[in-house]
């Protein structure tokens, strides 16, 4: 959402653009974490955001992982939560660093309530690469507790949309 806002691309080959980011170092996969839209959403929707999930999931060195949605009523309105996501992307960087699969983790994200599990990923001696997006909310929190912190260029999207 966050992306269309900004009128960027917001499907993407999130494998090839994870190659993207790696540059020059060894890249041993990618981890995307999402939700399924609401089920009351128009049925083309939520069939386009399954293919794209689909096209994800094709790409040899995804691991694609499915929170879910909690529906809240306020004031008679249907309002959702994402749960299970963000939780599970904290694991998966710490166990990662911990089990020694990789040296650096790149984060894209701009929520800052991962700044624990980074400095857990620092501690166990790997370094973590913070990605923002232009014309979103860069997280101080990230941008001052990861190794490094880089500005995403929209043509790198444009280049990977699908």
């Amino acid at each position: 959402n966050r992306l269309r806002q900004c009128g960027w691309p917001a499907q993407i080959n999130v494998g090839e653009f994870g190659l993207r980011l790696a540059g020059n170092r060894e890249f041993i996969g990618a981890w995307y974490y999402n939700v399924s839209p609401p089920a009351e959403r128009a049925r083309e929707q939520v069939a386009r955001q399954e293919a794209y999930y689909a096209r994800i999931r094709e790409h040899p060195l995804m691991t694609f992982t499915l929170g879910f949605l909690q529906r809240r009523m306020v004031d008679g309105k249907a309002l959702y939560e994402e749960k299970g996501v963000d939780v599970s992307l904290a694991v998966d960087m710490v166990t990662g660093a911990f089990e020694d699969r990789y040296d650096t983790a790149i984060l894209v994200s701009s929520d800052g309530d991962f700044k624990p599990a980074v400095e857990a990923v620092r501690r166990y001696g790997r370094r973590v690469e913070y990605l923002y997006f232009g014309g979103s909310q860069r997280s101080s929190a990230l941008f001052q507790s990861c190794n490094v912190a880089r500005k995403c260029r929209r043509a790198w999207l444009v280049e990977f949309s699908t």
